[in-house]
Protein backbone atom coordinates (compact mmCIF):
# COMPACT_ATOMS: atom_id res chain seq x y z
CA UNK A 1 0.00 0.00 0.00
CA UNK A 2 1.71 3.83 -0.92
CA UNK A 3 2.00 6.49 2.07
CA UNK A 4 -0.90 8.09 0.72
CA UNK A 5 -3.74 5.62 0.98
CA UNK A 6 -1.80 4.86 4.32
CA UNK A 7 -2.57 8.33 5.57
CA UNK A 8 -6.05 7.94 4.84
CA UNK A 9 -6.62 5.31 7.69
CA UNK A 10 -5.73 6.93 11.20
CA UNK A 11 -6.16 3.36 12.38
CA UNK A 12 -3.10 2.51 11.76
CA UNK A 13 -1.23 4.65 14.57
CA UNK A 14 -3.09 3.35 17.09
CA UNK A 15 -3.59 -0.16 16.87
CA UNK A 16 -2.28 -3.44 14.34
CA UNK A 17 -5.23 -3.85 13.02
CA UNK A 18 -6.56 -7.11 11.77
CA UNK A 19 -10.49 -7.65 12.10
CA UNK A 20 -11.69 -6.54 8.84
CA UNK A 21 -13.85 -9.98 8.63
CA UNK A 22 -15.96 -7.99 11.65
CA UNK A 23 -15.56 -4.53 10.80
CA UNK A 24 -13.49 -2.51 8.53
CA UNK A 25 -12.17 1.21 9.95
CA UNK A 26 -13.37 4.04 8.04
CA UNK A 27 -10.72 6.45 5.79
CA UNK A 28 -10.95 9.86 6.48
CA UNK A 29 -12.75 11.01 3.08
CA UNK A 30 -15.72 9.08 4.43
CA UNK A 31 -15.77 10.26 7.65
CA UNK A 32 -15.40 13.80 6.05
CA UNK A 33 -18.77 12.78 4.13
CA UNK A 34 -20.37 11.48 7.08
CA UNK A 35 -19.69 14.61 8.80
CA UNK A 36 -20.60 16.71 6.54
CA UNK A 37 -23.93 15.26 5.85
CA UNK A 38 -24.61 15.32 9.57
CA UNK A 39 -24.24 19.31 9.36
CA UNK A 40 -26.15 19.29 6.55
CA UNK A 41 -29.20 17.83 8.40
CA UNK A 42 -28.76 19.60 11.21
CA UNK A 43 -28.32 23.19 9.71
CA UNK A 44 -31.02 22.67 7.08
CA UNK A 45 -33.31 20.47 8.49
CA UNK A 46 -33.00 17.82 5.07
CA UNK A 47 -30.67 17.28 1.96
CA UNK A 48 -32.62 18.20 -1.07
CA UNK A 49 -34.21 15.63 -2.88
CA UNK A 50 -31.74 15.81 -6.45
CA UNK A 51 -28.96 15.65 -4.19
CA UNK A 52 -29.86 12.41 -2.81
CA UNK A 53 -30.75 11.20 -6.01
CA UNK A 54 -27.53 11.91 -7.20
CA UNK A 55 -25.67 10.06 -4.48
CA UNK A 56 -27.16 6.77 -5.30
CA UNK A 57 -26.38 7.18 -8.85
CA UNK A 58 -22.99 7.62 -8.32
CA UNK A 59 -23.37 4.80 -5.61
CA UNK A 60 -24.52 2.16 -8.26
CA UNK A 61 -22.20 3.28 -10.43
CA UNK A 62 -18.95 2.25 -8.13
CA UNK A 63 -20.51 -1.34 -7.22
CA UNK A 64 -21.58 -1.96 -10.81
CA UNK A 65 -17.43 -1.03 -11.27
CA UNK A 66 -16.28 -3.07 -8.28
CA UNK A 67 -18.32 -6.26 -9.39
CA UNK A 68 -18.58 -5.50 -13.08
CA UNK A 69 -22.15 -5.27 -13.72
CA UNK A 70 -24.82 -2.89 -14.56
CA UNK A 71 -25.60 -0.21 -12.23
CA UNK A 72 -29.12 -0.78 -12.80
CA UNK A 73 -28.80 -4.00 -11.13
CA UNK A 74 -28.39 -2.62 -7.67
CA UNK A 75 -30.33 -1.94 -4.98
CA UNK A 76 -29.43 -0.10 -1.58
CA UNK A 77 -30.09 -2.19 1.89
CA UNK A 78 -29.34 -1.25 5.74
CA UNK A 79 -27.10 -4.78 5.61
CA UNK A 80 -26.96 -8.12 4.86
CA UNK A 81 -29.69 -9.53 6.40
CA UNK A 82 -32.01 -7.40 5.29
CA UNK A 83 -30.75 -8.48 1.21
CA UNK A 84 -31.97 -12.13 1.97
CA UNK A 85 -35.27 -10.58 3.14
CA UNK A 86 -35.78 -8.81 0.01
CA UNK A 87 -34.59 -11.94 -2.26
CA UNK A 88 -37.09 -13.95 0.19
CA UNK A 89 -39.77 -11.78 -1.07
CA UNK A 90 -39.03 -11.83 -4.17
CA UNK A 91 -38.94 -15.75 -3.81
CA UNK A 92 -41.89 -16.60 -2.08
CA UNK A 93 -40.98 -19.71 -1.30
CA UNK A 94 -43.87 -22.33 -0.51
CA UNK A 95 -44.48 -25.08 1.86
CA UNK A 96 -43.90 -27.69 -0.89
CA UNK A 97 -40.77 -26.52 -1.64
CA UNK A 98 -37.56 -26.68 -0.30
CA UNK A 99 -34.19 -24.53 -0.04
CA UNK A 100 -30.47 -25.76 0.87
CA UNK A 101 -28.58 -23.89 3.38
CA UNK A 102 -25.17 -24.32 4.48
CA UNK A 103 -25.17 -25.48 8.04
CA UNK A 104 -21.31 -24.38 8.90
CA UNK A 105 -22.21 -20.51 7.54
CA UNK A 106 -23.12 -17.55 9.41
CA UNK A 107 -25.50 -18.31 12.18
CA UNK A 108 -28.01 -15.08 10.29
CA UNK A 109 -28.86 -16.79 7.22
CA UNK A 110 -30.27 -20.10 8.53
CA UNK A 111 -32.23 -18.26 11.36
CA UNK A 112 -33.32 -15.68 8.37
CA UNK A 113 -34.46 -18.50 6.49
CA UNK A 114 -36.13 -20.63 9.03
CA UNK A 115 -38.10 -17.77 10.26
CA UNK A 116 -39.92 -16.22 6.51
CA UNK A 117 -39.77 -19.53 4.86
CA UNK A 118 -42.90 -21.65 4.52
CA UNK A 119 -40.56 -24.21 2.96
CA UNK A 120 -38.19 -26.88 4.55
CA UNK A 121 -34.36 -26.25 4.87
CA UNK A 122 -31.79 -28.70 3.62
CA UNK A 123 -28.62 -28.53 4.76
CA UNK A 124 -25.26 -28.78 3.45
CA UNK A 125 -21.09 -27.49 4.80
CA UNK A 126 -19.18 -25.24 3.19
CA UNK A 127 -15.99 -26.91 5.57
CA UNK A 128 -16.56 -30.42 4.86
CA UNK A 129 -14.16 -33.60 2.85
CA UNK A 130 -16.93 -33.88 0.84
CA UNK A 131 -16.94 -31.33 -2.33
CA UNK A 132 -19.75 -28.96 -2.20
CA UNK A 133 -20.88 -29.84 -5.41
CA UNK A 134 -22.13 -33.67 -4.49
CA UNK A 135 -23.46 -31.61 -1.41
CA UNK A 136 -25.74 -29.73 -3.47
CA UNK A 137 -27.01 -32.41 -5.89
CA UNK A 138 -27.46 -35.11 -3.63
CA UNK A 139 -29.57 -32.72 -1.28
CA UNK A 140 -31.93 -30.90 -4.12
CA UNK A 141 -34.65 -32.23 -5.96
CA UNK A 142 -37.75 -30.98 -7.84
CA UNK A 143 -39.08 -29.02 -4.97
CA UNK A 144 -35.75 -26.85 -4.53
CA UNK A 145 -36.58 -23.44 -5.08
CA UNK A 146 -33.06 -21.70 -3.33
CA UNK A 147 -29.77 -22.38 -3.07
CA UNK A 148 -28.50 -19.82 -0.31
CA UNK A 149 -24.64 -19.85 -0.06
CA UNK A 150 -21.76 -17.63 1.30
CA UNK A 151 -18.94 -16.73 -0.83
CA UNK A 152 -16.49 -16.57 1.90
CA UNK A 153 -16.48 -18.61 5.02
CA UNK A 154 -17.00 -15.98 7.94
CA UNK A 155 -14.02 -18.49 9.66
CA UNK A 156 -12.06 -20.32 7.37
CA UNK A 157 -12.02 -18.07 4.70
CA UNK A 158 -13.03 -20.93 2.17
CA UNK A 159 -14.20 -19.83 -0.98
CA UNK A 160 -16.70 -21.23 -2.91
CA UNK A 161 -16.90 -21.65 -6.81
CA UNK A 162 -19.89 -19.45 -7.50
CA UNK A 163 -19.52 -20.35 -11.42
CA UNK A 164 -20.50 -24.12 -10.71
CA UNK A 165 -23.14 -23.52 -8.01
CA UNK A 166 -24.79 -21.19 -10.57
CA UNK A 167 -24.24 -23.69 -13.47
CA UNK A 168 -25.73 -26.52 -11.44
CA UNK A 169 -28.41 -24.14 -10.12
CA UNK A 170 -29.65 -23.25 -13.45
CA UNK A 171 -30.20 -26.54 -14.66
CA UNK A 172 -32.45 -27.08 -12.46
CA UNK A 173 -34.64 -23.94 -12.16
CA UNK A 174 -33.40 -23.13 -8.71
CA UNK A 175 -32.45 -19.71 -7.56
CA UNK A 176 -28.97 -18.65 -6.01
CA UNK A 177 -28.77 -16.45 -2.84
CA UNK A 178 -25.43 -15.29 -2.29
CA UNK A 179 -23.99 -13.77 0.73
CA UNK A 180 -20.73 -11.69 -0.53
CA UNK A 181 -19.94 -9.77 2.64
CA UNK A 182 -16.62 -11.57 3.85
CA UNK A 183 -15.51 -11.20 -0.22
CA UNK A 184 -16.89 -7.79 -1.25
CA UNK A 185 -14.01 -5.25 -1.32
CA UNK A 186 -11.23 -7.97 -0.57
CA UNK A 187 -11.69 -10.32 -3.47
CA UNK A 188 -12.73 -9.76 -7.30
CA UNK A 189 -15.75 -11.21 -8.78
CA UNK A 190 -17.99 -10.91 -12.20
CA UNK A 191 -21.30 -10.78 -11.31
CA UNK A 192 -22.32 -10.60 -15.06
CA UNK A 193 -20.52 -13.46 -15.60
CA UNK A 194 -21.07 -15.56 -12.70
CA UNK A 195 -24.83 -16.08 -13.70
CA UNK A 196 -25.82 -15.27 -9.55
CA UNK A 197 -29.51 -14.23 -8.85
CA UNK A 198 -29.16 -12.64 -5.53
CA UNK A 199 -25.82 -11.31 -4.02
CA UNK A 200 -25.98 -9.28 -1.20
CA UNK A 201 -23.68 -8.15 1.21
CA UNK A 202 -22.99 -4.59 4.27
CA UNK A 203 -20.55 -2.16 3.72
CA UNK A 204 -18.77 -2.31 7.28
CA UNK A 205 -16.36 -5.23 6.66
CA UNK A 206 -14.11 -5.53 3.79
CA UNK A 207 -15.75 -2.16 2.13
CA UNK A 208 -14.46 -0.02 4.93
CA UNK A 209 -18.29 1.96 5.15
CA UNK A 210 -20.33 3.32 7.96
CA UNK A 211 -22.13 0.55 9.51
CA UNK A 212 -26.43 0.56 7.99
CA UNK A 213 -25.13 0.51 4.34
CA UNK A 214 -25.14 -2.57 1.76
CA UNK A 215 -26.39 -3.57 -1.50
CA UNK A 216 -28.45 -6.50 -3.00
CA UNK A 217 -27.49 -7.55 -6.87
CA UNK A 218 -30.06 -8.75 -8.95
CA UNK A 219 -29.43 -10.45 -11.86
CA UNK A 220 -32.11 -8.97 -14.69
CA UNK A 221 -32.94 -12.44 -15.49
CA UNK A 222 -34.90 -13.10 -12.11
CA UNK A 223 -37.73 -10.32 -13.43
CA UNK A 224 -38.16 -12.21 -16.25
CA UNK A 225 -38.42 -15.32 -14.04
CA UNK A 226 -40.28 -14.07 -11.11
CA UNK A 227 -42.41 -10.45 -12.65
CA UNK A 228 -41.63 -7.11 -11.76
CA UNK A 229 -43.40 -6.13 -8.42
CA UNK A 230 -43.44 -3.44 -5.78
CA UNK A 231 -41.45 -3.82 -2.43
CA UNK A 232 -42.89 -0.41 -1.21
CA UNK A 233 -43.67 3.16 -1.58
CA UNK A 234 -40.08 3.87 -2.98
CA UNK A 235 -40.59 0.84 -5.23
CA UNK A 236 -42.69 3.47 -7.16
CA UNK A 237 -40.89 6.22 -9.14
CA UNK A 238 -42.72 9.25 -7.94
CA UNK A 239 -40.57 12.03 -9.51
CA UNK A 240 -40.25 14.75 -7.41
CA UNK A 241 -42.34 13.61 -4.23
CA UNK A 242 -44.52 16.68 -4.98
CA UNK A 243 -47.75 14.53 -5.94
CA UNK A 244 -48.67 11.50 -4.84
CA UNK A 245 -51.99 11.13 -6.22
CA UNK A 246 -50.67 9.85 -9.70
CA UNK A 247 -50.26 6.16 -11.01
CA UNK A 248 -46.49 6.27 -10.75
CA UNK A 249 -44.61 3.93 -12.28
CA UNK A 250 -42.27 1.20 -11.10
CA UNK A 251 -39.03 1.80 -10.41
CA UNK A 252 -36.40 -0.04 -13.20
CA UNK A 253 -34.38 -2.98 -12.24
CA UNK A 254 -33.36 -3.96 -8.92
CA UNK A 255 -34.07 0.04 -7.54
CA UNK A 256 -37.88 -1.81 -6.87
CA UNK A 257 -36.44 -3.34 -3.82
CA UNK A 258 -35.38 0.03 -2.28
CA UNK A 259 -38.61 0.10 0.00
CA UNK A 260 -38.46 2.94 2.39
CA UNK A 261 -36.06 6.14 3.29
CA UNK A 262 -32.23 5.84 2.46
CA UNK A 263 -29.93 6.94 5.07
CA UNK A 264 -28.10 9.73 3.03
CA UNK A 265 -25.34 10.06 5.62
CA UNK A 266 -24.06 6.54 5.52
CA UNK A 267 -24.14 6.91 2.03
CA UNK A 268 -22.15 9.67 1.76
CA UNK A 269 -19.31 7.59 3.45
CA UNK A 270 -19.89 4.47 1.20
CA UNK A 271 -19.37 6.51 -1.77
CA UNK A 272 -16.16 7.68 -0.58
CA UNK A 273 -14.84 4.34 0.76
CA UNK A 274 -15.94 2.55 -2.94
CA UNK A 275 -13.91 5.16 -4.64
CA UNK A 276 -10.85 4.37 -2.90
CA UNK A 277 -11.22 0.58 -3.44
CA UNK A 278 -12.15 1.32 -6.75
CA UNK A 279 -9.56 3.56 -7.21
CA UNK A 280 -6.49 0.68 -5.78
CA UNK A 281 -8.37 -1.93 -8.41
CA UNK A 282 -9.99 -5.21 -6.72
CA UNK A 283 -7.46 -7.41 -8.68
CA UNK A 284 -4.81 -5.44 -7.59
CA UNK A 285 -6.46 -5.69 -3.67
CA UNK A 286 -7.23 -9.15 -3.94
CA UNK A 287 -3.46 -10.17 -4.99
CA UNK A 288 -2.35 -7.66 -1.97
CA UNK A 289 -3.91 -9.65 0.33
CA UNK A 290 -3.43 -13.23 -0.60
CA UNK A 291 0.40 -12.51 -0.48
CA UNK A 292 -0.18 -11.27 2.97
CA UNK A 293 -2.15 -14.30 3.73
CA UNK A 294 0.51 -16.34 2.53
CA UNK A 295 3.64 -14.90 4.39
CA UNK A 296 1.66 -14.92 8.00
CA UNK A 297 0.83 -18.33 6.81
CA UNK A 298 4.20 -19.82 6.63
CA UNK A 299 5.63 -17.96 9.45
CA UNK A 300 2.78 -20.02 11.69
CA UNK A 301 3.93 -23.06 10.46
CA UNK A 302 7.48 -22.24 11.53
CA UNK A 303 6.20 -21.11 14.96
CA UNK A 304 3.88 -24.84 15.32
CA UNK A 305 0.75 -22.99 15.45
CA UNK A 306 -1.85 -25.09 14.43
CA UNK A 307 -4.50 -23.55 11.44
CA UNK A 308 -7.34 -24.70 9.54
CA UNK A 309 -5.80 -26.29 5.89
CA UNK A 310 -7.53 -25.09 2.77
CA UNK A 311 -6.49 -25.36 -0.63
CA UNK A 312 -4.61 -21.85 -0.55
CA UNK A 313 -6.67 -20.78 -4.55
CA UNK A 314 -9.82 -21.21 -2.82
CA UNK A 315 -9.40 -19.26 0.12
CA UNK A 316 -9.65 -15.78 1.37
CA UNK A 317 -7.22 -13.51 3.04
CA UNK A 318 -8.89 -15.14 6.24
CA UNK A 319 -6.43 -16.65 8.96
CA UNK A 320 -8.01 -19.01 12.18
CA UNK A 321 -4.70 -19.70 14.41
CA UNK A 322 -3.97 -21.10 17.55
CA UNK A 323 -1.20 -22.60 19.44
CA UNK A 324 -1.01 -26.14 19.93
CA UNK A 325 -2.34 -27.44 23.33
CA UNK A 326 -2.67 -23.19 23.91
CA UNK A 327 -4.78 -21.02 25.71
CA UNK A 328 -6.99 -18.85 23.18
CA UNK A 329 -8.46 -16.51 25.90
CA UNK A 330 -5.01 -16.04 26.81
CA UNK A 331 -3.86 -15.46 23.53
CA UNK A 332 -6.11 -13.34 22.62
CA UNK A 333 -5.67 -10.90 25.59
CA UNK A 334 -2.08 -10.78 25.30
CA UNK A 335 -2.79 -9.05 21.76
CA UNK A 336 -5.48 -6.75 22.95
CA UNK A 337 -2.64 -5.62 25.33
CA UNK A 338 -0.11 -4.98 22.25
CA UNK A 339 -3.21 -3.51 20.37
CA UNK A 340 -3.60 -6.07 17.80
CA UNK A 341 -6.81 -6.34 16.74
CA UNK A 342 -8.46 -9.31 15.94
CA UNK A 343 -11.45 -11.83 16.84
CA UNK A 344 -11.99 -15.15 18.80
CA UNK A 345 -13.79 -17.10 17.03
CA UNK A 346 -14.68 -21.18 17.51
CA UNK A 347 -11.79 -21.76 19.65
CA UNK A 348 -9.24 -20.07 17.02
CA UNK A 349 -8.07 -16.30 16.80
CA UNK A 350 -8.82 -15.09 13.51
CA UNK A 351 -6.88 -12.64 11.76
CA UNK A 352 -8.20 -11.03 8.65
CA UNK A 353 -5.72 -9.45 6.24
CA UNK A 354 -6.69 -6.23 4.11
CA UNK A 355 -4.64 -3.66 1.77
CA UNK A 356 -4.15 -1.36 4.07
CA UNK A 357 -1.94 -3.66 5.64
CA UNK A 358 1.58 -4.51 4.93
CA UNK A 359 3.96 -6.99 5.78
CA UNK A 360 5.73 -5.03 8.51
CA UNK A 361 2.81 -5.08 11.05
CA UNK A 362 2.27 -9.05 10.08
CA UNK A 363 5.69 -9.57 11.00
CA UNK A 364 4.81 -7.69 14.07
CA UNK A 365 1.92 -9.64 14.61
CA UNK A 366 4.20 -13.05 14.17
CA UNK A 367 6.91 -11.32 16.62
CA UNK A 368 4.02 -11.36 19.19
CA UNK A 369 3.21 -15.43 19.36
Amino acid sequence: MNSEISKLFPVKKNCLYFNFASDGPMPIPAMKAVSQAAEERMNWGMVAVPKQAGLYVDLRDELARLFHADPGNFAFTKNTSEGVLLALLALDIKENENYIVAKDAFPTTIKIMDSHCKGSMRQIRINASKDIRTQVKEAMDAGTRALVLDWVHFFTGKMVDLQMLTSIARENNIFTIIDGIQGAGAQAVNLEESGIDFFTGGGHKWLLSPQGTGYIYVNPQVWERLGHKPFGWLSYDWGNFSDFEIQAPLRPGAEVMEYGTRSYSAGVGFRESLKIINELGIENIQSHNRELREFFLEGLLKKGYETIDNKRAQSASIVPFRPINGDIEKLGQKLHSHKVMVSLRNNYVRAAFHFINDKDEVQQLLDLL
